[in-house]
């Protein structure tokens, strides 16, 4: 049995491709994730004609995945298991509406890629994410020192996220014409920012973050007044960095550019948090902290659903599913009335 492509479902492949990029409008980087699925199940099944599908190949790559392992040497995670599956049951229901498929493969084949309820019920759940809480990002904040320019400017940083939780790439994205310190918001504006899925996300200030306040503020004014930026210069922009004369580089001031990756934006902020003795948390893990703090403190429906706009959410349920978990002793206290210490 051969194991290298056949051009008759490579070809395939790729009308499919770009049936999910033009007619779905998926991103480069779902559409990565969908190749990588195809050639997945492509292998294991050793590259036999599409034509030729059966719904024992569902069946079998199904028992396949159950028992497969990750990079780690782990198996698979469910929810690893499941988007995997989703791909190749849009795959073959794609394939049922066909022409040279059509009279092989019915629609309801697709569903053969279905897990268990048990087994979707569990690549669904939201499994606990780490994140500061309020205070710790306080005192990390407090502990990052503005002692020049680019110190200025990494705390500035680190007082967006925590101000907005905006997602990094965002972030790192942002002019400083999108900032209004008058009225405490952030306007994310598609067309000159990365926001996911081009949405236009208006962001507000939370409350109760006046030291990170000051920082942004101070950062806002050295470009004005100190660098000389204007409104369609980046917010923060790159290190620029140049070689020594010996050997190596150095850093000499700003790029009047954007960060091309978001990783420098990561250091930042896992270096606050280490300075401060705490976990190393990520930029995203500021989501997870405002939307948790929103569960934990709204006294309003009201309240709950502007906190989920904020962080550029259209439905509520998408902020307290994947964010807003109650910690067990929150829950404890919440139905029983008794505080953590009873």
């Amino acid at each position: 049995m051969s194991k290298r492509p056949i051009e008759k479902n490579e070809r395939t492949k790729r009308q499919f491709l770009h049936y999910r990029k033009y007619a779905r409008q998926l991103s480069e980087k779902t559409l990565d994730r969908e190749i990588a699925a195809l050639e997945r199940f492509d292998v294991w099944n050793g590259r036999k004609d599409f034509t030729r599908f059966h719904i024992e190949w569902a069946m079998g790559f199904r028992t396949h995945l159950e028992q497969a392992k990750g990079a780690t040497g782990k198996p698979l995670g469910k929810s690893t298991t499941r988007a995997i599956l989703t791909v190749l049951r849009e795959f073959v229901l794609w394939l049922s509406q066909q022409d040279g498929f059509r009279s092989r493969i019915k629609p309801s084949d697709a569903d053969y890629f279905n897990l268990s309820h048990r087994d979707e019920a569990e690549a669904r759940a939201a499994p606990p994410r780490p994140a500061p809480s309020v205070n710790q990002a306080k005192r990390a904040l407090s502990m990052m020192p503005e002692g020049d320019a680019r110190t200025l400017r990494d705390k500035a940083i680190f007082a967006l996220l925590c101000l907005t939780g905006i997602r990094v790439n965002a972030l790192i994205s942002l002019r400083v014409k999108h900032v209004d310190l008058v009225e405490r918001s952030v306007t994310q504006n598609p067309r000159e920012v990365a926001t996911k899925s081009g949405k236009s996300i208006d962001t507000f200030f939370a409350k109760g973050f006046e030291d990170a306040e000051s920082a942004l503020a101070s950062w806002i004014e050295h470009l004005d007044e100190v660098a000389l930026y204007g409104p369609d210069d980046p917010l923060f922009p790159a290190t620029a960095i140049a070689a020594r004369a010996n050997n190596g580089f150095k850093a000499t001031g700003f790029a009047r550019r954007p960060w091309k990756s978001t990783e420098p934006t990561r250091k930042i902020v896992n270096g606050a948090f280490a300075k401060a003795g705490l976990p190393q948390f990520g930029p995203h893990a500021f989501r997870h902290m405002l939307a948790r703090h929103a569960a934990n403190t709204a006294t309003s429906v009201a309240e709950l659903v502007a906190n989920s706009q904020n962080l550029g959410h259209t439905d509520v349920l998408t902020t307290l599913r994947s964010y807003g978990q109650i910690s067990r002793e929150r829950q404890r206290e919440l139905i029983t009335g008794l505080k953590p210490d009873a």
